[in-house]
């Protein structure tokens, strides 16, 4: 999961910061953090970790949050 994440984060800041305009920051802020979007997805996964794994990864998916509002 820690990789999946990290990959998110990097995919995500690659494509926002090739977006064109605020149409596309928008499609983009949705496809990563919206209701059926991919962090979304990810973190229904966390109910799979154990207890002692949940914490590193609630503040790893916190932080790719953070950067794609931050760039979005």
């Amino acid at each position: 999961m820690k990789e999946m994440l990290q990959k998110l984060r990097e995919a995500s800041v690659a494509a926002i910061l090739q977006a064109d305009d605020i149409t596309a920051l928008e499609n983009l802020r949705v496809k990563y953090l919206g209701k059926k979007g991919e962090l979304t997805a990810i973190l229904k996964q966390m109910g799979r970790l154990s207890a002692d794994e949940r914490p590193a990864m609630g503040q790893l998916a916190n932080e790719v949050r953070a950067a794609v509002d931050l760039f979005a």
